[in-house]
């Protein structure tokens, strides 16, 4: 089984940080020489040039990129199982922030993947609408933040670390076979005003001059998925929200709507090492 040298994935990460062979020297407490021939080594086990080198310094390659995530994930695990055999785990808190509307049904498996790949984390989860979940980051009350953002909509605040996750069209949604037509007023189930997607499908409504009024307002994604399961009225919802008992309703009434991104927003630069590594992990989960 072939796999990859820790200490030369230690260069490398102490390399790419420091922005140069030197930098990355004097991290690792290795002659330059020594250092750079470590990264010869990890290339040639990579099959693929992973450092750009200039007068400036170096920069990642893609394939670089794509190593980075995984030699801090298997540098961190080293040093988690040394621990681990010494009895001297540390455990690391982590407060998790998760959208509303990212898919119900991955939640569990992304914890499980948490779990497995990082087992010093405690975490402490916490679910409610992006708009609050980023502000609260943006505050310092989350550590990793999964939020959802409509492609379209105007950043407030704009978070500056963020990692696009995935994207996903948003779809009007109701229960099948819901007849509307004889409806003047589009009856509408929402999240409250403050909701991203409320505030899309209303604009669009408006845009398009289309009569509407608030049937139901829900107090979470699984109180308007009931709703619209009932018949109560029309949804907008993200692809992977649209469970069930739903079905994308289609009508000329209907305007197009935009699509949208789940992003994660990680900690601080200077934050611990098992944030970071948490962070990674998260990213690796959507691979």
């Amino acid at each position: 089984m072939r796999s990859l040298d820790l200490e030369q994935l230690k260069a490398f990460v102490a390399v790419a940080e420091a922005g140069s062979i030197s930098g990355g020297a004097g991290r690792v407490f290795r002659s330059q020489s020594a250092v750079s021939e470590q990264i010869q080594k990890l290339e040639s086990s990579a099959g693929a040039p992973l450092l750009l080198r200039s007068r400036n310094g170096v920069a990642l390659t893609p394939a670089g990129e794509r190593l980075i995530g995984h030699a801090r994930q298997m540098l961190a695990l080293g040093e988690l199982a040394l621990h681990d055999v010494r009895n001297e785990l540390r455990r690391t808190d982590v407060r998790l922030a998760i959208s509303d509307y990212f898919r119900p049904d991955e939640i569990a498996g992304l914890l499980a993947h948490l779990s497995r790949h990082c087992p010093q984390l405690r975490l402490q989860v916490s679910m409610g609408q992006s708009a609050a979940l980023a502000h609260g980051h943006a505050d310092g009350l989350y550590d990793l933040t999964l939020t959802m953002e409509v492609d379209s909509a105007q950043r407030g605040r704009a978070p500056t670390r963020v990692t696009v996750l995935r994207k996903e069209p948003l779809s009007w949604v109701a229960a099948p076979g819901l007849d509307l037509r004889g409806e003047p007023d589009l009856p509408l189930v929402l999240l409250p005003p403050t909701c991203s997607l409320h505030q899309t499908a209303v604009r669009r409504l408006q845009h398009q001059r289309v009569s509407y009024r608030i049937a139901h307002t829900g107090s979470g994604v699984a109180g308007v998925q009931a709703a619209l399961r009932a018949g109560l009225g029309l949804g907008c919802l993200n692809a992977s929200a649209i469970g069930p008992g739903l079905a994308v309703a289609r009508s000329n009434r209907l305007p197009k709507l935009p699509g949208c991104s789940f992003g994660l927003l990680l900690p601080p630069g200077d934050a611990s090492p098992g944030l970071h590594e948490a962070g990674a992990a998260l990213q690796a989960f959507f691979r």
